[in-house]
């Protein structure tokens, strides 16, 4: 048995430059990429789109609400973490205190 080796060419015919994007009929976009197009439900999702993938083309504006928004993240992250640990921590004591009440019963 021989295995051929195949080049992305042969792979890929066509190079993908621009990306279509079907928005459903019954949905409305809230805003749309100023440098590529693309569509968002939400300014938020824009606004990290813009941060991440036109973080050189940015306006002070749109660098200052991607900063924003990354921050809001960031919290939002550190409170989930938070609330998992708490509620792992909780649960395992809860289990170590059942566990001694079944054995000392």
């Amino acid at each position: 048995m021989r295995l051929e080796h195949h080049t992305d060419v042969e792979l890929y015919p066509e190079a993908v430059t621009e990306y279509e994007y079907d928005v459903p009929a019954d949905e409305t976009t809230a805003t749309t990429c100023p440098y590529c197009g693309r569509p968002f439900r939400t300014e938020r999702y824009a606004t990290f789109h813009l941060g991440v993938s036109h973080s050189d083309e940015l306006t002070a504006d749109e660098r200052t609400a991607f900063e924003d928004e990354r921050d809001d993240e960031k919290h939002d992250l550190f409170t989930f973490h938070l609330k998992a640990a708490v509620t792992v921590f909780l649960t395992y004591f809860m289990f170590t205190f059942l566990y001694a009440l079944v054995w000392a019963g």
